[in-house]
């Protein structure tokens, strides 16, 4: 390809005989016509059109065009004025310069190159399209601000720059219309065109470079071809020089050097030839008449009128001095432009110094030539503008022959795009001697980009608006001749060389050869659009009269419904059901004659709007009831009839009739339906010869996308229900009108049908006539259905509607079943009053959420809840709600029981949540009886989710296959997992269940669902439950600390009843206890304190009174902080044991309440009917049968506090041990009881502390009771030792001594029994002080004891629990060489000999004593019940545990807390 780039930056254009184009800049920026405002001349020099603006006139071309300024009519004396294009300035459209284009074809822009011919045939398209056939057309100059645009208002002529690749020709492939290239910032200017008319191809053909994104190049009709040139004057003295043969060899170089002299630049003859420098030689004024003024003068060859330029003979013209390699001066292209001379002078061997000149340089040079006569030997190119003008003349360019081209010559080319590398070696310059040949003459081709034909045929364009400027330029075709003609018309003008004459040779040439212009027209171009109007046409007024009379009818059957609405067909079939089909069918009648009338923007709107919402309203009822009595059938349920709930059908369809109207406002807002028009193209012609283009105006969209999307929607309506319709044909007609839906139904889809095939058949013709068409579609879709639904019920003369009771069924459901897993260990530690308390707590909560979520609760059973998905009002998505419901209780419980942790005590933030979900049909109902009607659900559906229940796991949501299912049918997959293990049941087989995710997403439905913040929802109780008013947010405190503020509650508890019972006596001054006070301890060791008997205070009948009223009595909150102070410092003092731990001492105290509670109460004893008056004599009673421990809260709260405090400072391991570990411990407490007696001193210690003393003044309010309280605490922490054989016989002597021998009478189960028969005399005989004091001694030291052992005698998961835990903590022992035996070697027989001798008997013992109640009872069951289980299962329960524990060691882990069977339950 021959390369056209300028190293000066282009071309400047050359007349011989107006040589002061030489001197013409690259960029021209105006006319070079000067006016004045005054003298406004430019009509007159120019043409009319022409203004004078700052100084120059103005292309006249600009205000108007071509045809216009030569006042050229094309037809019926019309005078064209040129379209607008996106160069020109705004204010031209509104002078009247230019008009915009009045069939919208997209703008073309053509490629100027940087040669004069290729302006000449940019131009002649600009006025042929842009003029004629009004497509607007620009000129590409790739050069930001550069212009050559014809119609440029200053007649700017700048040269352009292109790519070597053209590479603007993919810049037009990529974005198609090139005006979106446009841009204000020169650094991000991208050139773009879509052809260039003329292209020179390299001699290896337009096969072997290939441009881009192009199509395969066209002939253009002219030839161009590079050639040697030397000035006619030049051939004529020395015809040998005409021919490679003159030139060639050595016998030639002497004439080559004589003949052909070095030009001298301007500068150089100034400083190098005159004597003078150019300054006053009148030997040189002939040449130079002054010296250059600037360096860019000073390099050129011709000034025209100041340097007429010179050639002289240098040191290498001399032949004499150097004879065998003096040479002549050859002027070659650039070296970015493509040249062959080089290799042609070397293989020739010819005697010449070939230099490269810049191409305003070579003109120069000729110019210089012309004027001085001087002989010169150029490589130049035609066709172009310097060979033109100088044809005739006697500097005609003459061309030099050269060996004629072969296509082995062509093959053997170098390779030009090296002629600028500095390192070349010499092959590079010279190459193969075959390819020293001559130039081959080339057609000139055009290049299109495939974008051209893109834009002019686009598709999304109605083929009648195609652009006409592809075929145009496919026809477009110039000879040589023709623009030989076009440069002598240019050479022929003397007004503005430069700027205007160029373009007023182009429109001349065109108005002159129009009947060649017109040839390139193609076909029915230009056209011209008329607009016609057929509302007035005999199928609009049809159309438009069904429409009103259909109407009608609709409003007559809502009529008709009203009236029949109490007849059994009407009442089956539901009145609001059928008033709401008829709106809809009204909704489509009034739309029906929107469609009718002539159409206007507004009505477009309202009659889509009317369509689309009368189908949805009409469509949706007929589905959803289909859908019913289908469902119905696969149930086996043929012989119900269906009966929608109108609440819920009106949530579905607002939900669809919402959706359909958001679809229609997007499709308002950002394609409003309005006025718009189809065309046809015609045979007929205008006055002025345009081809007519008939537009028929109708209502419509810019994309067609709209109406398909409402074909669409409305088929997934019909389809579905047409087979759904079909599927439940079975069911009876008499039951549910299942003949007359399939009929409506199957008429409904069959004229969507024929609506869409007109739509699409008439889609290439007049819309206006879809119009019509659609019109009657749809008021004879309405008239159908009323007859095939609506009529045959009016003519129905059946009886009025006497009600029958239906069953419910519920097809689309969700069940789920929640449990709290471990509640049966936990609720087996509890009061039953705590049970109950917990449940309702528990249960308000879930509650709650099932109100946030929409979930119905049917019932609870147990700790069971019962909700479900879909019930009473049915719901497609009741699995992802029913789902939903399950993460968010699954969330709001653990927080839960770690708050309820603190109210209820130990283990309860160890309970979590176990839900089962399954979906599928019930039957509901509310049971009658003769009590309250209950609602309940039935079916295999309840029956497979107790399945799943069963076979739940803890803080798990464990779901269906047909649950999951459902997920993942509603794009929920990640939202459920596989469970590896398949369900084994007897009722239903293998059955493959899931569980539901709890992470990623899963998780975050939550917050996205809009649940509300957990911290808000609060307990679920309300605000005024005295319970919770003091309790502080306990969601962020760990186990312990909730344990702390557990124990606090109750201790709080126990010393309000201390100080209400110590208000209702009055004691002296002198019996006031100071807190700092002391006690003066004889004892050397707590062993030694132990109390045989401790006195008990007797009854107090009015202390007793005020307990019984539980008046409110209030803690100052200085006691009650300094009582969290101490349990937080005890808890503190408790190592981190895996048994002997706070968490064992808070259970122990757990343990310790519930058994004082258990102590018979006042309704277990017999006073006889009048309750009220004997009052008192119960209260007396109840004292001495439980030996005075209910009547002194001072007692209790020493009870308490032992058990909180029994192992402070455990280390661990046994006595023994311990004793052989510490001799300072074991020589302070004589080997006896050593850990207790630790624990005993650490915490009196701080009790003691001064930090405490109005706690202590407020538990005991005088030394006696300080005493009395100490003796308790001394007894029942000591009592805690089980291994000291001593004190075990000792508590076994007094045991039998208290109660060997009962002096009361007693009942079968060891309670006394009490008369009230004396009325003077209420209460029974007593025992004596003594008695009933041991009793109440040895009775709360067991009682104690079976608290510390409490977990052997509860539910066996609450036995495992704390039996492992022991296990641990004494393995633990044995790996630390703190033990000699490896407890698994004993542990199995071990567990089965203390249950037989120790815990059995300690039950036994507490059922004997009479004072328990139920609980002793309670007790001995479970002991026993544990017993039997350790028994079957305790030797692998013992391998388990063993293996779990040398595997954690094993694997290095520190062996801290429990984690088998509690990670297993």
């Amino acid at each position: 390809m021959m390369i056209r780039t300028s190293a000066a930056g282009g071309r400047a254009a050359l007349v011989p005989w107006l040589l002061m184009l030489l001197l013409m800049p690259t960029h021209t920026d105006a006319s070079k016509v000067p006016c004045s405002v005054e003298n406004d001349v430019c009509s007159e020099m120019l043409r009319e059109g022409s203004y004078c603006v700052d100084g120059y006139c103005t292309n006249p071309f600009y205000a108007g065009g071509c045809l216009q300024s030569y006042g050229y009519n094309l037809s019926n004396n019309e005078k064209r004025i040129r379209v607008c294009h996106s160069e020109d300035p705004l204010e031209a459209e509104e002078l009247g310069f230019c008009r915009p284009a009045t069939l919208d074809y997209i703008e073309i822009r053509l490629a100027s190159q940087n040669w004069e011919s290729v302006f000449f045939e940019a131009w002649i398209l600009q006025i042929l399209l842009t003029e004629i056939l009004e497509v607007p057309v620009t000129v590409e100059t790739g050069v930001p601000g550069y212009s050559v645009d014809f119609y440029h208002m200053h007649s700017a002529l700048d040269y352009g720059v292109f790519d070597e690749e053209y590479h603007e020709l993919q810049v037009a492939a990529d974005v198609k219309d090139c005006r979106l290239t446009k841009t204000d910032d020169p650094d991000n200017y991208q050139a773009c065109f879509h052809a260039s008319t003329e292209v020179w191809w390299d001699d290896r053909g337009f096969d072997a470079h290939p441009p881009a994104s192009s199509e395969p190049p066209r002939e253009l009709g002219a030839l161009g071809q590079n050639s040697w040139f030397v000035p006619k004057f030049t051939a004529q003295n020395d015809t040998s020089l005409l021919s490679y043969i003159g030139l060639q060899g050595p016998q030639n170089r002497r004439k080559l050097a004589e003949t052909f002299k070095r030009p001298t630049n301007f500068r150089d003859y100034c400083e190098q030839v005159s004597e003078r420098q150019c300054q006053d030689d009148n030997a040189t004024s002939s040449i130079a008449t002054r010296p250059p003024l600037d360096d860019t003068e000073g390099d050129m060859f011709f000034v025209e009128g100041v340097y007429t330029g010179h050639f002289r003979y240098t040191e290498e013209n001399d032949c004499d001095k150097h004879p065998t390699n003096c040479t002549g001066h050859f002027t070659n292209y650039p070296c970015v432009w493509e040249s062959y001379a080089e290799p042609q002078i070397y293989h020739h061997q010819m005697g010449f110094e070939h230099n490269m000149y810049t191409y305003a340089q070579m003109t120069q040079i000729w110019s210089a030539a012309n004027a001085t006569k001087e002989n010169v030997i150029s490589i130049w190119w035609r066709p172009q503008i310097m060979y033109e003008s100088y044809l005739g003349t006697d500097t005609e360019m003459t061309q030099v022959v050269l060996t004629p081209p072969t296509q082995e010559c062509s093959d053997n080319r170098i390779n030009t795009n090296k002629r600028c590398d500095e390192d070349r070696d010499l092959f590079d310059i010279v190459g193969n001697p075959v390819g020293a040949c001559d130039s081959y003459s080339h057609t000139l081709q055009k290049v299109f980009s495939t974008a051209l034909k893109e834009v002019s045929f686009d598709k999304n364009t109605p083929e009648e608006f195609w652009s006409p400027a592809y075929d145009v330029l496919l026809n477009f075709k110039l000879s040589s001749l023709q623009i030989g003609q076009i440069f002598q018309y240019w050479a022929n003008k003397t007004t503005d060389k430069a700027n205007f004459d160029f373009r007023d040779a182009t429109c001349e040439w065109v108005i002159d050869h129009m009947d060649l212009i017109q040839r390139f027209i193609p076909d029915t171009y230009p056209r011209a659009v008329v607009y016609e109007n057929d509302s007035g046409s005999a199928m609009h007024v049809s159309a438009l009269v069904i429409a009103c009379l259909t109407s009608l009818l609709v409003i007559a059957s809502i009529g008709a419904t009203h009236l029949k609405r109490q007849t059994k067909i009407m009442y089956y079939t539901q009145p609001e059901y059928l008033y709401t089909i008829l709106v809809g069918f009204f909704l489509i009648a009034l739309s029906a004659i929107i469609l009718a009338i002539p159409p206007s923007d507004p009505t477009c709107v309202v009659q889509q709007w009317l369509s689309n919402l009368g189908h949805i309203v009409a469509f949706f009822p007929l589905v959803a009831r289909i859908s019913a009595i289908n469902q119905l059938a696969t149930s086996g349920k043929q012989m119900q009839r269906v009966r929608l709930h109108m609440s819920t059908l009106g949530k579905y369809m607002g939900v669809a009739v919402c959706l359909v109207m958001a679809y229609t406002l997007v499709w308002s807002l950002v394609d409003a339906p309005g006025k718009a028009y189809t065309y046809q193209l015609s045979g007929d012609k205008n006055d002025n010869g345009a081809t007519l283009i008939s537009g028929f105006d109708y209502c419509g969209s810019d994309s067609e996308v709209w109406p398909i999307i409402n074909f669409g929607w409305q088929a997934l309506l019909l389809i579905p229900g047409c087979m759904i319709a079909f599927l439940a044909s079975r069911v009876r007609e008499d039951l549910n009108d299942t003949k007359s839906m399939v009929a409506v139904l199957n008429t409904n889809l069959g004229f969507l049908v024929l609506n869409v095939a007109f739509f699409f058949l008439v889609a290439d013709s007049k819309r206006s006539e879809l119009m019509a068409y659609a019109s009657l579609i749809l008021s004879a879709n309405v008239v159908a259905s009323l007859g095939v639904y609506f009529v045959p019920k009016f003519l129905d003369s059946g009886e009025n509607f006497e009600a029958d009771p239906l069953p419910d069924v519920f097809v689309k459901t969700t069940v789920a079943l929640l449990d709290v897993h471990g509640f049966a260990a936990w609720s087996s530690c509890r009061e039953p009053v705590q049970v109950f308390k917990f449940l309702e707590k528990l249960f308000e909560s879930i509650d709650n959420i099932a109100a946030e979520r929409q979930v119905f609760k049917v019932e609870t059973k147990g700790e069971v809840y019962v909700a479900a998905s879909g019930i009473p009002d049915a719901r497609n998505d009741h699995a992802i709600a029913m789902a939903r419901f399950a993460l968010s209780c699954m969330k709001k419980m653990e927080h839960l029981f770690m708050k309820l942790e603190v109210i209820f005590g130990p283990d309860t933030g160890d309970m979590s949540l176990r839900i089962a979900m399954h979906s599928g049909p019930v039957t509901g109902g509310f049971l009658k009886g003769k009590g309250a009607q209950r609602f309940q659900l039935f079916g295999d559906t309840m029956t497979t989710a107790g399945l799943i229940q069963a076979a739940g796991q803890a803080s798990r949501v464990h779901m269906s296959e047909a649950t999951a299912k459902l997920l993942i049918k509603a794009g929920k997959r990640k939202w459920v997992v596989k469970r590896m293990e398949k369900l084994q049941t007897e009722e239903k087989g293998e059955l493959q269940t899931y569980w539901l995710a709890r992470g990623g997403r899963a998780a975050s439905l939550l917050a996205s669902s809009g649940a509300a913040d957990l911290s808000s929802q609060g307990l679920g109780t309300s605000s005024g439950d005295s319970e919770e008013s003091d309790l502080a947010d306990v969601l962020g405190l760990d186990s312990q600390q909730r344990w702390i503020e557990w124990n606090l509650e109750l201790f709080k508890d126990q010393l309000k009843q201390i100080v209400a019972r110590r208000e209702s006596t009055v004691r002296s001054s002198s019996e006031l206890f100071s807190g700092s006070d002391d006690l003066d301890i004889e004892a050397d060791m707590p062993l030694e304190e132990v109390k045989e008997i401790i006195e008990l205070p007797g009854f107090d009948k009015k202390a007793a009174k005020r307990q019984l009223e539980n008046k409110e009595v209030t803690l100052s909150p200085l006691v009650v902080e300094q009582l969290r102070e101490l349990i937080t410092r005890i808890a503190n003092e408790y190592n981190d044991n895996p048994f002997h731990n706070f968490a064992h001492a808070s259970y122990v105290v757990m343990a310790v309440q519930k058994y004082m509670n258990r102590i018979v109460a006042a309704s277990e004893v017999d006073v006889g009917e009048d309750e009220e008056r004997h009052r008192s004599s119960t209260m007396a009673a109840i004292h001495d049968h439980t030996y005075g421990i209910t009547s002194d809260p001072l007692t209790q709260f020493a009870c308490l506090f032992s058990a909180l405090i029994h192992d402070v400072d455990h280390p661990g391991v046994p006595n023994g041990q311990l004793i052989k570990e510490d001799e300072r411990i074991a020589s302070r407490y004589k080997n006896r009881s050593v850990a207790e007696q630790k624990s005993l001193d650490i915490s009196w210690l701080i009790l003691m502390e001064s930090d405490f003393d109005e706690l202590r003044s407020t538990v005991c309010h005088n030394s006696r009771e300080l005493r009395r309280f100490r003796e308790l605490v001394v007894n029942s922490v000591m009592a805690t030792d089980l291994g000291d054989a001593e004190l075990k016989a000792l508590r076994n002597a007094r045991w039998e001594k208290a109660f060997a021998t009962m002096d009361i009478s007693t009942t079968h189960t060891g309670r006394e029994s009490f008369s009230n028969n004396d009325e003077e005399n209420p209460r029974p005989v007593r025992k004596s002080r003594e008695a009933t004091n041991r009793k109440a001694t040895i009775v709360i030291e067991h009682l104690i004891q079976a608290a510390d052992v409490a977990h052997m005698s509860q539910h066996w998961h609450i036995y495992r629990k704390w039996n492992e835990r022991l296990f641990r903590e004494m393995y633990k022992a044995f790996r630390e060489d703190r033990s000699d035996t490896n407890p698994a070697d004993f542990w199995y027989k071990g567990e089965l000999g203390f249950i037989d001798y120790y815990v059995v008997p300690l039950s036994k013992k507490l059922r004997d004593c009479g004072v328990f109640g139920p609980t002793s009872d309670e007790n001995l069951n479970y002991a026993t019940n544990n017993r039997s289980m350790w028994e079957k299962e305790g030797e692998d329960i013992v391998a388990k545990m063993l293996e779990t524990v040398e595997a954690e060691y094993a694997g290095g882990e520190k062996m801290e807390q429990p984690a088998t069977f509690e990670e297993s339950s």
